[in-house]
């Protein structure tokens, strides 16, 4: 961020230039962070954790019943195991979102979230979206 007065680089927080003393938030004061990417990171979390947690669920029903039905295809078990993968994802961009770090980092997990459980997943997208000025 630059000094609109004296052109002089200031750190993004900063409220006034180091080297003029001009004002950098236009006479305002500095915005204050919500708890938007706080909210996005718990529903991350929890969507996720409870997908990732049925998705392994029924990965082992399957290998249950595969025991009991012996003609049972290979390509049954891939669905739920390609779905964890936006799971972790998901938990992952949560843990970003709640740290308030790597705003696109946060984004992909809650479109990945999007994959594993729809409504949860357009929340916690536009909460990230709405969050983007509180990461750093």
């Amino acid at each position: 961020m630059f000094c609109s007065k004296c052109g002089k680089e200031t750190t993004e927080n900063s409220a006034f230039c180091a080297g003029c003393g001009a004002s950098l938030t236009g006479g305002q004061p500095p915005k204050k962070k919500t708890q938007l990417s706080l909210a996005a990171g718990i529903i991350d979390i929890a969507a996720g954790g409870f997908s990732l947690l049925t998705l392994l669920g029924m990965v082992v029903f399957l290998f249950i019943i595969s025991g009991v039905e012996e003609d049972m295809p290979f390509f049954i078990f891939l669905f739920p195991l390609a779905m964890l993968i936006p799971g972790v994802i998901a938990v992952v961009g949560g843990v970003f979102a709640l740290r308030r770090r790597n705003w696109i980092v946060a984004l992909i997990g809650s479109i990945a979230l999007i994959l594993t459980s729809s409504i949860p997943g357009v929340a916690a997208l536009v909460l990230t979206v709405m969050a983007r000025d509180e990461f750093e």
